[in-house]
């Protein structure tokens, strides 16, 4: 083999192997080891029948307290204003939907008894969504069977 032509196979396979590595370290969700978003979802159904929404950052470890999640800056009415939060949201996030806090005493609590998932065509359309956005949904509380 001419001299020439070794170098060449050798910068190819050390090109290959540099471009094997750089796509290894980005990983499933192709952002360079970026740690996915996860957020909150909570839902109520309102006195009138039409259904809230809150849509919160999840914090690693730290329970979010009632007021978080009926803060009016926060809360979201109905499944249109829901989708509109959902397609902010980065591609790859996760949004954990519970229907309930744990442990949540005080001025809050009777609020906290409203949290409970809406009907399962509200949810299915709430999915669809996300899908579209490659956002996933997971139910995580009491009645997830849904």
């Amino acid at each position: 083999m001419k001299p020439t032509l070794i170098r060449r196979t050798i910068l190819l396979v050390a090109l290959t192997c540099m471009a094997i590595a750089f796509c290894s370290a980005q990983g499933p969700s192709g952002s360079l080891g970026k740690p996915l978003m996860g957020y909150e979802l909570y839902s109520w159904q309102e006195r009138t029948g039409s259904w809230s929404f809150s849509l919160l950052p999840s914090p690693s470890g730290v329970n979010i307290r009632a007021e978080e999640v009926f803060d009016k800056k926060v809360r979201v009415r109905g499944v249109v204003g829901l989708r509109g939060r959902i397609s902010k949201l980065p591609a790859g996030a996760t949004i954990f939907w519970l229907d309930g806090l744990s442990g949540e005493a005080g001025p809050k609590a009777k609020e906290v008894e409203r949290l409970c998932y809406p009907p399962a065509d509200i949810i299915d359309q709430v999915r669809r969504h996300a899908e579209t956005r490659h956002i996933e949904i997971q139910l995580l509380g009491k009645n997830k069977g849904l």
